[in-house]
């Protein structure tokens, strides 16, 4: 059983229920709110949507700020271009904040079939830190700078086992 607050947000159904595919060109999200009550829909919206646009979009850094100097809160998308668009959701409900990020932000249906054809047939190849038959190379010896497998090279003197750790051969005489 998951446990913490609202475990709920941290399943894989909950994730990957997310319909949102961003555009290629956004790199970055920044999401400015306060605790006031003219907040309380970007509130929500990061508490429901961001997670789904995070695990759908894996690429784009989403960053929140919290402030009491903000007196509006806004939306910051910043594409690969120097281009930035705001979005001001004062006193607006998270579903509202929902639908404008998606017209503003979300890929067309153009977009999204060159997105998904671009998807490999094996996508833990695309991750570094994957090993194995599906990985992006099958053992971590063959990366520069790891120490390579026994069996084949030696291993360095300190990983060596100490003269007291190795059986010795009995003098016959």
């Amino acid at each position: 059983m998951a446990k913490g607050r609202y475990p709920f947000r941290r399943t894989v159904e909950f994730l990957s229920s997310g319909k949102v595919v961003l555009k290629p060109s956004v790199k970055n999200v920044l999401l400015s709110y306060s605790h006031q009550d003219n907040s309380k829909g970007i509130r929500n919206f990061i508490f429901k949507d961001v997670p789904q646009l995070q695990y759908k979009n894996p690429d784009v850094q989403f960053v929140t700020s919290k402030s009491a100097a903000v007196s509006s809160p806004r939306i910051d998308v910043f594409f690969g271009k120097r281009e930035r668009i705001n979005i001001d959701v004062d006193d607006s409900k998270a579903s509202e904040i929902f639908s404008m990020f998606q017209h503003i932000a979300g890929a067309s249906e153009s977009e999204m079939k060159e997105i998904v054809g671009k998807q490999s047939k094996y996508p833990a190849r695309l991750n570094p830190s994957n090993f194995g038959r599906f990985g992006h190379c099958y053992c971590i010896c063959e990366k520069p700078g790891q120490v390579g497998c026994p069996s084949r090279t030696a291993l360095p003197d300190a990983n060596k086992p100490k003269w007291w750790q190795v059986k010795g051969e009995k003098d016959s005489g």
